[in-house]
């Protein structure tokens, strides 16, 4: 008796499958309808509606297992010695029209077999540099109006520890660039260290 085979999770039975093109041919049913009426999918329908057996197409690989001639095997080796820097994708390529179809797998373990792979690229490290607003500090200077009897301006010179918020200021009649390194110099010694995660004083 010959047994039709039909996978496990298949949506209609045999017997599904032939009512289901005889009811169509009919010609007083359309896939939708019949889509609803056996509770599957319009393209479930139109799947056996097409076709011309009621079998399951296997899900086997279309190349059998030990498919692999030592002539396709021969031919890989070749081309990649003759093109070291081709992959096994253009090598399938190049090679279907005499050999026919082979997965670019099978090209690869082909190629490792015979020891022609290319090591894969080592990764360069990336630089971990330095996380903003932990170790930086920010400067401010801003104008002031002059103390009363006084003319002119005053400016306020701050100095931010970014991963605390502290603040060290100093007012001073200028903000040249020597003010304002001396000003930087002495807030190092009152700010917490950039080393330090520390919110307070040390």
């Amino acid at each position: 008796m010959n047994m039709m085979k039909i996978h496990a999770n298949a949506a209609l039975t045999v017997k599904q499958r032939q009512e289901v093109k005889r009811l169509f041919e009919t010609g007083q049913f359309t896939k939708t309808q019949l889509a609803k009426q056996f509770t599957t999918s319009t393209k479930t329908i139109g799947k056996w509606v097409d076709r011309s057996h009621y079998q399951d197409r296997s899900s086997a690989p279309h190349l059998p297992a030990g498919s692999v001639t030592d002539a396709f095997r021969q031919a890989v080796i070749a081309y990649r010695q003759a093109h070291p820097w081709h992959g096994p994708v253009r090598i399938a390529a190049e090679l279907e029209a005499d050999y026919g179809h082979f997965a670019t797998s099978t090209v690869y373990l082909i190629l490792r077999q015979a020891g022609l792979t290319r090591p894969a690229p080592a990764k360069r490290a990336k630089p971990s540099g330095i996380p903003v607003g932990r170790y930086r500090t920010q400067m401010d200077v801003q104008q002031l109006p002059a103390i009363k009897g006084s003319s002119g301006f005053e400016y306020k010179i701050s100095i931010i520890h970014l991963s605390t918020r502290m603040k060290y200021s100093e007012i001073h009649d200028n903000y040249q660039s020597a003010t304002l390194a001396a000003v930087y110099e002495r807030s190092l010694e009152r700010l917490p260290p950039f080393l330090s995660l520390s919110p307070t004083m040390p």
